[in-house]
């Protein structure tokens, strides 16, 4: 029964095979335990020119014979074809392979065993393949495999075992007119037995740095290995190489399309000669072979090589015109050795695959993002390090990290990194994984209230490269410190995101244009707007608030309990709400608030853009100012306008901060029912506005307060002398700072009086 099996997959695939319309024929020419091997006759059409000499001008026949193998464990893997000994290989989509096995065709992109399961049943699966081999056949007779204006189709190498990372721009870049080559220094990590041949039963990985490294015999940190895991690992070169210029001074340019038949070291030697490349390779073997002279190293240590071919348009995908073609091979320094190389020019060569070594471009590529301006990390805590890694894996450069704090065992609840019980400063760790990411942040790691005035500070924390520097301390003390820096101090646009609510709620603000409004003044401004029941449930009850958790015997963390899962939901929705902002920024401030469904997962965002607020310099204590919402500033003109014959007023209603030296004004009172207005005076009222502002300032979650008054004047003049002896008066009556707010015609003023603020 079990000698039955190959046979009756094989029949069934035959079957299937000849239900095709260009399969002449089929046959079984071997089966038994290790699978079995077909032969397909294949009907190739092409044009009638052609046919008449059984042959396209490339050599594709009118007849082609494919050899099929289905593994053991086939349906369960997808059938393998093969094409003739003597089929042309100077043709694109052809996996790569030694010269002396049999070409094998690309059939689809991707896998090829998922795109033959993607059909339920396997006559359907294989009658599919053989479609796709038909139309594979038909286009290599007409040449057109490769799609002409798509870019030059580089050589496939996507299933090769042995593997060069590289910053293959950087690689493209070197490439001059001239020719040459560049050592760059490599880790290495070869697995298997020190006599298994890579490509075979050993595999190696190089991770190749754009770092130059002299061939000088006295660097000892150069070719060594250690043990790393079930392998080896180490430090090793690779050289990049490109192609001379022609006797005449012209560019050579790789016409010919090569399939990757290179095996051994001559293979790769008539390769590199092809591309003109073989000049600067006997150089490079020279440069390592005198390195060793007298050294002996009885252990292989894998190198890597990668010829530059220029071709004569920008290949599919790329700007560049410029193919990398890797390989590897291994160099052993014996004893009595006549080369490096031990089995010399039959000595093995692997083709590698080549992959970009990670870094931005490449992670906003496979992601889909858009191009993201550098930002400036301010915080590294939970949200700051989820944020940043969302941003750094989605390609934006993360330019600097700031935090003062130091990762500790309760911070693994919801840190994007996990770590040992002491790891030390969060900005430092966040930093190295960021540098897996290919970046290289700055680290600032000292107090930022205490530092963000000087000016040394802010090259780190607030760097002139960085587009945007996003706050995510949760700090007042670093919301401020950052508010009150002149606009001229930043060169970064400023934006702050924060969770609240135990994560089901988060916001995110950026200041505007200018540094107007600042991040304080945005947030006294959500608080404000903050009216829907569930937002100010979230943003206010303390029930949603900061817990003291215990982290240790007598040790506890202030924090706000929620799970990784909520918190992670939450920054990732924030980050693209701040990378969306990033692409269309304007000159406003923006609010952007989130808040999740009570029993669902949905989440409901509220955005609101905030035009620069009005700042008035308050007569009285020096450095003061009055900073009013345009919101406000438009109520105060509509109401002014409702009475054109008298004066009117009302309640300022914002928060007021001596750290800034700043009255924020983000809401008013209306005047109560009997305040008196006249043409030279107006009279603040007292009915029902004690009331009034008691229940505003529990609206806001005790954020808002009563900050002064504000009135009109039918002139455009200033305060006058009872304007001046009602700020003395209200000086005298109540903290905190009460300012007067004038609105004239043309301009407004403010009064507060010097006692207030000493």
């Amino acid at each position: 029964m079990a000698e039955s099996r190959p046979n009756s997959a094989a029949e069934r695939f035959l079957s299937a095979a000849k239900t095709h319309a260009e399969c002449r024929a089929g046959r079984l020419i071997a089966s038994d335990e290790k699978g079995s091997a077909l032969e397909l006759d294949l009907n190739v059409e092409m044009a009638l020119e052609f046919k008449v000499d059984g042959a396209s001008p490339n050599g594709v026949r009118t007849t082609e014979t494919v050899r099929v193998v289905l593994r053991p464990d086939y349906p369960w893997s997808s059938p393998v074809f093969y094409l003739r000994s003597d089929f042309p290989r100077d043709l694109p989509h052809l996996q790569p392979g030694s010269a002396d096995n049999l070409p094998r065709p690309c059939l689809v992109d991707g896998n090829q065993r998922e795109y033959f399961f993607q059909f339920g049943l396997i006559e359907l699966g294989v009658f599919n393949l053989i479609h796709q081999l038909v139309l594979w056949l038909q286009r290599a007779a007409e040449g057109t495999l490769i799609h002409h204006g798509g870019g030059w189709e580089v050589t496939l190498r996507r299933d090769l075992s042995d593997v060069v990372a590289v910053d293959a721009e950087a690689c493209r870049a070197a490439v001059d007119r001239n020719g040459g080559h560049r050592v760059l220094k490599a880790g290495f990590f070869r697995s298997g037995k020190d006599e298994a041949l890579l490509g075979g039963e050993a595999m190696a990985w190089l991770d190749v740095s754009n770092e130059q490294v002299p061939l000088k015999r006295d660097d000892k940190n150069l070719f060594v290995r250690r043990k790393s895991g079930n392998g080896w690992g180490g430090e090793t070169v690779c050289c990049l190489v490109w192609p001379d210029k022609m006797p005449s001074g012209a560019e050579f340019v790789a016409a010919s399309y090569m399939p990757e038949t290179v095996d051994n070291f001559a293979r790769l030697l008539a390769r590199a000669d092809e591309l003109h490349c073989g000049r600067a390779l006997r150089l490079f073997i020279g440069e390592l072979e005198r390195n060793f002279d007298g050294f002996v190293l009885e252990v292989s240590i894998p190198v890597a090589v990668i010829l530059c071919a220029r071709r004569p348009c920008a290949l599919a995908g790329s700007p560049s015109n410029i193919e990398l073609l890797p390989y590897v091979f291994e160099i052993r320094a014996m004893k009595k050795r006549s080369s490096l190389l031990a089995g010399g020019d039959n000595e093995p060569v692997a083709p590698t695959m080549q992959i970009d070594a990670t870094n931005p471009e490449l992670l906003r590529n496979v992601s889909g993002a858009p191009v993201i301006a550098p930002v400036a990390m301010i915080g590294c805590g939970s949200v700051g390090s989820k944020m940043a890694m969302h941003l750094a894996r989605s390609g934006a450069k993360i330019s600097s990290v700031s935090d003062s704090g130091s990762l500790r065992p309760h911070n693994m609840a919801r840190h994007a990194l996990a770590r040992s019980s002491y790891a030390g400063s969060k900005a430092a760790e966040l930093a190295k994984e960021l540098e897996q990411l290919g970046q290289s942040p700055a680290v600032y790691k000292d107090d930022l209230v205490a530092s963000l005035p000087t000016k040394e500070a802010r090259k780190t924390v607030l760097p002139k490269e960085a587009e945007y520097a996003l706050n995510t301390t949760a700090s007042l003390g670093v919301r401020e410190a950052l508010s009150v820096l002149s606009a001229k101090d930043i060169k970064p646009r400023l934006a702050e995101a924060a969770l609240f609510g135990r994560g089901d709620g988060g916001f995110l603000v950026v200041e505007g244009a200018a540094h107007n409004p600042t991040l304080c003044d945005l947030v006294a401004e959500m608080n404000a707007a903050a009216t829907d029941d569930r937002l100010r449930k979230l943003l206010f009850d303390p029930a949603f608030g900061l817990t003291e958790i215990q982290i240790g015997q007598g040790c506890g963390s202030l924090t706000m309990p929620m799970t990784d899962m909520r918190l992670s939901a939450m920054t990732a929705a924030l980050t693209e709400e701040f990378v969306g902002f990033t692409q269309q920024p304007g000159k406003d401030g923006c609010i952007i608030v989130g808040t999740k469904a009570e029993t669902t997962s949905n989440t409901v965002w509220q955005k609101q853009q905030v035009p620069p607020f009005e700042v008035v310099e308050i007569e009285g204590p020096e450095g003061w100012t009055v900073r009013a919402s345009r919101r406000v500033v438009e109520e105060i003109r509509a109401e002014t306008a409702r009475y054109p014959h008298v004066e009117t007023g009302g309640v300022l209603i914002g928060t007021c901060s001596a750290r800034l030296r700043a009255v924020t004004v983000v809401d008013l009172i209306p005047a109560p029912p009997d305040s008196l207005r006249s043409a030279a005076l107006f009279v603040l009222g007292t009915k029902g506005l004690k009331a009034a502002i008691k229940a505003r300032h529990r609206l806001s979650g005790n954020t808002l307060f009563d900050v002064g008054t504000w009135h009109s004047h039918l002139a455009d003049h200033g305060p006058s002398s009872l304007d001046r002896a009602t700020a003395r008066q209200l000086a005298a009556e109540r903290p905190p700072p009460s300012v007067l707010l004038i609105t004239a015609p043309s301009r407004l003023y403010a009064l507060m009086h010097n006692g207030v603020t000493e």
